[in-house]
């Protein structure tokens, strides 16, 4: 557990340290005392940092050295608590008085100052005692004595895998089968069946990667010449691997001492037989670069399989030579499996459970997942109680707590935390982070990226933005396979993941032991820590006496986060050194109880959704670190004029009832602003938008101008030259509406079109009777969502330049072209997702053979014709979409019978089903 006390301590003590360099170039600094402190408590927390690393390196601390670390940690905290409210009091920069008034405020200011500086020297001199202190405890109780460095674990955790009984192994068949299939298959294709071939097998700890590349090679290796089974594991011991290969190999190899010798012994023994060697758990690419090398290419049918639970190992592993490689991502059971090697288990039967246990047994299988590993380590638990359902309920809530405590589910623990300690600190410290979700949460990964900068979690990086940087190390822990995808974007982002709930359990064991997360869900009452600095409450809907006195007197927190509907509304007085604010779940929050949102003076992140608020606090323009305001779902009248004064803000998302300030050109850091309705007598606002040099997502809905004179006319070339403006700097993603005559998209626009060609993503929202002809002009635009009230073949045949194209979203709303439209084989060649809605009766689009060969999911809404006279009347084309992989359909039944409901749903599987790969097809009704 020591590395997660590490990885909660390194995300505050690097924040620390930037700080404390930044204090060094202010100019209280330059007072000899506190510059020398300074300096002191910078290298002293750097050594600290240094030493708690050292220590993170033991299998298992000594409780004084847990103790000591724990101390360090909190001591951290407190430091930056401090340091950030000294920062904030000298950003402080009040609008300059002149003449006598200035004179008399300057006096009393340099005052202030003065007494602030000696304020600040007794502070830091008073927190450089603490640290003195604590450093030399560790010194006074000889902690480094303790350190007795992590040694190999005596036995392999995976062996359990290799020597499990045949009969004992439940839904492996099909998988088995399958790569048996990849390795022997390209045996047939042509010339190359004699090439070598590799197939990595990838996917999260615990899924069974090392039992089932055992079943294949025990299935297959009878068919070679020789075989060979190795494990890697995180911190390979080289020599020992090679020595290994040789041993499988019938090969002695111990007269040789070096590397090198043992490669080459085993690439001549190799070069000219049938081989199959099985490279077990490899966890680095470096690590691969060295094992390919006993690995000769030959052209003698020889079959290489790796497994690893990283992307980019497996990628690279298929990739090294020269031949078409294949990645097999390993997936959970399935439910009925899953269910058979539970029950199988635990009464030595697949097809048996007692009623009273049915329920209990569904829930305990829901948090496995579908991981073998939990399954059967689970269910070896649940054996050796009674079988009452009071026992099953037992370990069902306690799973969590029994996976740090039971001998018997150690074992998976140890192998699930595999991946975790793999981790650079800095990851480590973002995936603790999601211990703050509930279980099966659907967490969008825009907002965590958000959450981690404003807790201070991401690093600078040379020519980086902080969200680039952000999503960097989100793609390394899902391509490290410790955050699941759940949603994919079309350009093959992912737009919402998860943690799964065995990993979750862990994440928030070490959470809760570093003082890193503190969640309260109402289930089950504990004693809380003397100091939260991160709560998750996770409400019910009831009552929870707990919550409010969690927030009692809790100056620490920083970062309340509540999920699930609540009644309650949390007392949030005083949390001065508060980050990050959620209560998106706070419906009953009114405009009173967010009055002290503006003495949080280090808020970075506030998130409120209530319906109940309808202004916000003048004094949020002293949030001078505000980063992140979502407020889109308050019907909040006005933002204060204060609110231009928020220098770093980043996104700001308001309701479209939201009236803003006029001089936000001020806000100068805005990428993200959105659900923005500019009103027809604000040629201002309109002008100010230009300004926004560093604005990359703009939603806007702008009212009809009055025709007064010139002034419509001005309030037109206004809006047009400021999207030009935008267009040339950052603009990336454009959604714009228009209340008022559609020529003005229609025409005006397309004097800007030279300056927003780099757009990826453009909606307009008010329905249009064509497609703009210079919208053709965009080159790379992917995302496009129109609103059209007439379709023609001309306006098709416009979109079909749109080459760089992966998602298109039209919606028609007004009359009928004269026959269906054909999509035929030219134009659309790049996309990918297609949403067509369609309120016209007995109207959709047919595609003919070699239409949109790259679509890959089609979601369709159409009204079915009045009058129906059997499925001939229904044909779509979709045989032809020869990547189509998801179908959903929703029918409008407006005029027609449920025969025709049901005539059109078998129409549309009959069509899907006639793709080779068969795509998933969900059709539903409209209501």
């Amino acid at each position: 557990m020591a590395s997660a006390l590490v990885s909660a301590f390194t995300g505050s003590m690097d924040s620390l340290l930037r700080k404390l360099s930044t204090m060094l170039e202010r100019e209280y600094a330059k007072n000899r005392r506190i510059e020398k402190d300074l300096f002191f408590l910078r290298n002293e927390l750097s050594s600290m940092k240094a030493v708690i690393q050292k220590y993170a390196m033991q299998n298992d601390p000594d409780l004084q050295v847990k103790a000591w670390m724990k101390e360090v940690r909190e001591l951290a905290y407190d430091i930056e608590d401090t340091i950030d409210d000294f920062m904030v009091q000298d950003e402080e920069n009040p609008d300059e008085p002149t003449g006598i008034k200035a004179f008399v405020i300057n006096n009393i200011r340099k005052l202030k100052e003065l007494f602030s500086r000696c304020n600040i020297a007794e502070e830091i001199a008073e927190l450089k005692s603490q640290v003195v202190e604590v450093s030399d405890r560790r010194k006074r109780y000889k902690l480094d004595e303790s350190i007795s460095m992590a040694s190999d674990v005596a036995v392999d955790p995976r062996l359990p895998a290799i020597y499990a009984e045949v009969g004992g192994i439940v839904g492996i068949d099909g998988e088995r089968d399958k790569i048996i299939k990849l390795l022997i298959e390209a045996e047939a294709d042509g010339g190359s069946w004699q090439q070598l071939k590799v197939v990595s097998i990838v996917g999260f700890g615990g899924l069974g990667k090392t039992t089932l590349t055992y079943q294949v090679y025990q299935k297959i290796k009878g068919q070679f010449d020789c075989a060979a089974f190795v494990f890697v594991s995180q911190r390979p011991n080289v020599k020992r691997i090679l020595l290994d290969i040789l041993s499988e190999l019938g090969t002695p190899g111990n007269m040789w001492d070096h590397e090198r010798q043992l490669i080459n012994m085993i690439r001549e023994f190799l070069h000219d037989k049938r081989y199959l060697i099985v490279i077990d758990d490899i966890w680095s690419i470096s690590a691969w670069e060295i094992l390919k090398c006993v690995l000769p290419y030959n052209n003698s049918c020889s079959r290489i399989i790796t497994t690893t639970r990283v992307v980019d190992v497996a990628v690279t592993c298929c990739s090294s030579f020269g031949v078409e490689g294949h990645i097999y991502r390993i997936k959970p059971l399935r439910e009925d499996d899953s269910r058979r090697l539970f029950l199988k288990r635990i009464f030595h039967t697949e097809h048996s459970c007692p009623s009273h246990l049915e329920e209990v047994s569904n829930a305990i299988l829901r948090k496995c997942g579908g991981l073998p590993l939990a399954i059967l380590n689970i269910a070896g638990l649940l054996a050796t109680k009674p079988s009452t359902k009071d026992e099953w309920e037992l370990v069902l809530n306690s799973i969590g707590s029994a996976l740090d405590n039971s001998n018997t589910l150690q074992g998976m623990r140890e192998i699930l935390l595999l991946s975790f300690y793999d981790l650079p600190h800095h990851l480590k410290t973002c995936l603790l982070y999601l211990s703050i979700y509930p279980e099966d949460y659907k967490i969008k990964t825009k907002d965590l990226k958000r959450r981690w900068i404003s807790e201070g979690f991401i690093a600078e990086e040379r020519g980086k933005r902080l969200d680039q940087v952000a999503q960097s190390y989100l793609n390394d822990l899902i391509n490290r396979s410790m955050i699941l995808p759940v949603s994919m974007g079309y350009d093959g982002s992912v737009q919402y993941c998860q943690v799964h709930d065995m990993v979750l359990n862990i994440l928030i064991s070490m959470s809760t032991e570093a003082n890193f997360v503190t969640i309260i869900d109402g289930q089950k009452p504990f004693s809380l820590p003397k100091r939260i600095r991160r709560l998750s409450l996770q409400c019910n809907n009831s009552e929870d006496a707990v919550t409010q006195t969690a927030l009692t007197k809790q100056s620490s927190l920083r970062s309340v986060s509540i999920f699930g509907f609540t009644k309650e509304v949390p007392n949030i007085v005083n949390f001065h050194a508060l980050r990050v604010l959620d209560l998106s779940y706070c419906d009953w929050l009114k405009n009173n109880h967010i009055e002290c949102i503006g003495s949080m003076l280090q808020l970075r992140y506030l998130v409120l959704y209530s319906r109940f608020i309808s202004e916000l606090p003048e004094r949020i323009g002293k949030l001078e670190q505000l980063e992140i305001v979502d407020v889109r779902l308050c019907p909040i009248r006005a933002l204060p004029d204060a609110t231009i004064r928020l220098q770093k803000l980043v996104c700001l998302n308001v309701s479209v009832v939201t009236k803003l300030p006029e001089m936000i050109g001020n806000m100068q850091c805005l990428e993200e602003l959105s659900h923005v309705v500019i009103p027809s007598y604000s040629i201002r606002l309109v002008q100010e938008l230009r300004c926004l040099a560093k604005l990359r997502e703009l939603v806007i809905t702008v009212e009809e101008p009055i025709e007064m004179g010139s002034y419509g006319g001005q309030f037109r070339e206004a809006l047009v030259c400021s999207l030009c403006e935008l267009g040339r700097q950052n603009l990336q993603d454009l959604s714009l509406g228009y209340k008022g005559n559609e020529r003005f998209i229609l025409d005006s626009l397309m004097v800007s079109c030279s300056a927003l060609q780099h757009l990826r993503k453009f909606a307009i929202t008010k329905p249009v009777s064509m497609v703009p002809k210079w919208m053709s002009t965009f080159a790379s635009l992917k995302h496009l969502e129109l609103y059209i009230s007439r379709m023609a073949e001309i306006d098709i045949d416009i979109l079909k330049e749109l080459s760089t194209l992966l998602y298109l979203r039209l919606v028609f709303t007004g009359h009928a072209p004269n026959g269906k439209i054909v999509i035929g084989s030219q134009g659309f060649q790049s996309l990918k997702d297609f949403s067509l809605i369609c309120f016209i009766s007995g109207m959709w689009l047919v595609f003919a053979p070699g239409a949109m060969q790259k679509l890959q999911t089609y979601h369709l809404t159409f009204k079915l014709p009045e009058a129906c006279s059997d499925g001939a009347d229904f044909y779509f084309g979709l045989g032809h979409l020869s990547s189509l992989q998801h179908v959903n359909v929703i029918i409008v039944p407006v005029g027609s019978t449920n025969e025709d409901t049901t005539t059109a749903e078998a129409a549309i599987k009959s069509e899907s089903d006639l793709r080779p790969n068969k795509p998933t097809t969900e059709t539903g009704i409209w209501s």
